[in-house]
């Protein structure tokens, strides 16, 4: 008989971003340490240099398996830091994920033989296929801001913290690669698996929106949220994923994706949300912290 689980997700934290952001989710640890999962899973942004082990603390006293990915926020480094984001994501963030008790999925999915079900997890990244051919058709006079990551307003903060000797296209390819890898592996132990990542997994889990984006800023905000390569890895493996969560867009979101029911936690830096989920039944309720107006 397959063990039941309580399965608690939530995503872009940012602590210590700002004040209401941080009493929110202390109220999410509150109702946590109350009604204790049986996993948790963060989503990633957690939290920016010293405040991902910050975060992570908050979580010391909520009884349960725990695990995590990064999130885009995670790997920023600052020009006087030691690291750059390659070694802060493969080496540092593990490191800190285990002094606190986190299973880091990027480096190791989290097999549940007795719920027949794996954790399979990633950053995920952006590689600018999910709107590069309409940025070549309409605007080919501005495929240099895929490099700067200059919108016509503002700029993508990436392009200030994220220091590395990639570029976006070869990172999103190792980290697609890597999470297909281990959710073969994973497969061939349980059958099913529930994937985590930070940057949407697949469209229908990026910004809600009454039509396709047509303007140049919404075409590049698509660019640099996911990729087609792991929407593709989760399309071959359908028959045998379950659920697919995400955060990074600050935009609650459900959809599906060849029978994968997809959730976008949908928090943001000023109130926060849990989704839990009840397995192998698969009930999805929602909690809300703080207040979103």
């Amino acid at each position: 008989m397959t063990t039941a689980l309580r399965i608690a997700v939530t995503a872009d934290l940012h602590w210590g971003h700002q004040a209401r952001g941080v009493e929110a989710t202390r109220l999410l640890v509150s109702y946590l340490e109350e009604h204790p999962p049986d996993v948790l899973l963060l989503a990633g942004d957690i939290g920016t240099g010293v405040l991902f082990g910050d975060c992570l603390a908050q979580f010391g006293r909520v009884e349960c398996c725990k695990v995590l990915v990064p999130g885009n926020h995670d790997v920023w480094v600052l020009p006087e830091d030691e690291h750059d984001s390659l070694t802060l994501y493969q080496k540092e963030l593990p490191r800190i994920a285990a002094l606190h008790r986190f299973h880091y999925l990027d480096a190791g999915s989290l097999l549940l033989p007795e719920a027949d079900v794996a954790l399979v997890g990633s950053i995920n990244w952006y590689d600018y296929s999910w709107s590069l051919e309409k940025l070549r058709e309409c605007y080919p006079d501005e495929l240099h801001r895929l490099e700067s990551k200059r919108f016509t307003r503002g700029r993508h903060n990436d392009a200030n913290f994220v220091r590395w000797p990639l570029d976006d296209v070869t990172f999103t390819a190792e980290v697609v690669a890597t999470f297909e890898r281990l959710l073969r592996d994973s497969l061939a132990v349980v059958g099913k698996a529930i994937v985590v990542t930070h940057h949407p997994p697949f469209y229908g889990l990026s910004v809600p929106r009454p039509g396709p984006p047509t303007d140049l800023d919404s075409l590049l905000w698509d660019a640099f949220c996911g990729n087609r390569a792991m929407e593709e890895v989760l399309a071959r493996h359908a028959d045998r994923i379950a659920f697919a969560f995400c955060g990074h867009t600050h935009r609650e979101r459900e959809n599906t994706l060849n029978g994968i029911r997809g959730y976008n936690v949908g928090g943001d830096y000023h109130f926060k949300r849990l989704l839990w989920l009840e397995w192998p039944a698969g009930t999805v309720t929602a909690h809300q912290f703080g207040d979103a107006e």
